[in-house]
């Protein structure tokens, strides 16, 4: 008798954890409505300014507001290494997720696309660009993506960016 119990509790636990781990997939995964977020490395343009500035773009594909939080900070290991993440995390009155927490503070509109410009604080070849976007039904994603300065150096910002 004890063996039936032994496996109907195991069977039970096993379909509870299949059940845990199907509603964190489902949470964290993409929905038609999230935002896509682009970063590449720009010079200053500034004579006297030698540090770089991340130009962020974010689309916002849904029909509501967002709200989002870019800081970039350099990074000492390689891009491909590193790789991008993307979390949606159950608690969101952390002291992180803050607005004070974030370089730069903005509102994409409905169905718009708006670019940030984010300093970084020391120069170097390879950033790491987090960014906290406040989307529809009070969900928060939070974006982290390497951004190599290599490949992606442009020229000075318009000035319509500075």
């Amino acid at each position: 008798m004890a063996p039936v119990f032994i496996t109907l509790g195991l069977g039970t636990l096993a379909f509870a954890g299949l059940f845990l781990l199907a509603e964190v997939g489902t949470r964290n995964g993409d929905h038609p409505g999230d935002a896509r977020i682009t970063a590449e490395i720009w010079t200053s343009g500034q004579p006297d300014e030698s540090r770089p500035v991340l130009v962020v773009e974010i689309r916002n594909p849904s029909s509501t507001p967002l709200l989002a939080g870019l800081s970039a900070r350099r990074m000492s290991m390689p891009g491909w290494l590193a790789g991008a993440s993307v979390a949606v995390p159950s608690r969101t009155s952390r002291r992180g997720l803050r607005a004070d927490a974030y370089d730069t503070v903005g509102i994409v509109p409905a169905s718009e696309t708006a670019r940030f410009t984010v300093s970084v604080a020391r120069p170097g070849s390879r950033y790491r660009l987090t960014a906290a976007v406040g989307q529809r039904d009070g969900r928060l994603r939070v974006h982290r993506l390497p951004v190599d300065g290599t490949t992606r150096l442009r020229m000075p910002l318009p000035t319509a960016m500075r």
